[in-house]
């Protein structure tokens, strides 16, 4: 599904019933929703592993453009979920859980919204795993496009010179599990195949190999 079309369905669900003037001259929910995700290809950058976008987002708008009624807090926790599934589909990385807040101001033209942000570091769950095949090690894939190397600047270091320091990259991209190899020096394998160029989708159970270390890949459900 369109993800535009997915928060707008979400955002209808939760003013479902709602007389059409209760937003009547203001910003409706779903608009709000949609100048976000329209906002955020205005604020990737390039990290070390790739396109990102900033998790900690603040929303800007006239005051007379949301509803004093509306509950902030249900509004907040659809757009920060359709964010994550928005950075999740775009292969963009977060560096964290998805943060939104909205700040009013008088000085905003009315119909106008804004929206700024910033990357903050913090824990998220991990959507996949590389098992080592010998059961020494499980990488939990947590953000999206999770940088795999030796050096002590990736998201998940491997102390072994097999390994280069920059070897790999993890990420979800358009609904599916993407590895994609850095011009590592002993290669990447997917089931015995190497990864050249473009990056390779990952199944379950696939064997992955980085350098002489053996792993499988598991999605986390």
């Amino acid at each position: 599904m369109n993800l535009a079309r997915g928060l707008e369905q979400r955002l209808e669900n939760l003013v479902d019933g709602a007389s059409a003037t209760v937003f009547k001259g203001r910003m409706h929910p779903v608009v709000i929703g949609s100048k976000v995700l329209r906002q955020l290809d205005f604020l990737v950058s390039d990290s070390m592993a790739g396109p990102q976008i900033p998790n900690d987002l603040v929303v800007a708008l006239n005051p007379a453009d949301i509803d004093p009624n509306y509950d902030r807090a249900v509004l907040l926790r659809e757009l920060e979920a359709v964010v994550t599934e928005q950075a999740r589909e775009n292969g963009w990385r977060l560096a964290g859980p998805v943060s939104i807040h909205i700040r009013t101001d008088t000085g905003i033209p009315r119909g106008v919204l804004g929206c700024t942000g910033t990357v903050a570091a913090g824990p998220l769950p991990a959507w996949s795993q590389l098992i080592a095949d010998d059961g020494s090690a499980v990488l939990n894939i947590a953000m999206n496009r999770v940088l795999i190397g030796r050096g002590l600047e990736c998201d998940i270091r491997i102390a072994n010179e097999q390994v280069s320091r920059r070897h790999a990259i993890v990420f979800a991209d358009q609904g599916s599990t993407r590895l994609k190899d850095l011009n590592s020096s002993n290669g990447t394998f997917v089931n015995q195949s190497r990864v050249v160029g473009n990056p390779v989708i990952l199944r379950p159970g696939d064997n992955v190999l980085l350098g002489d270390l053996s792993f499988t890949y598991r999605p986390v459900t």
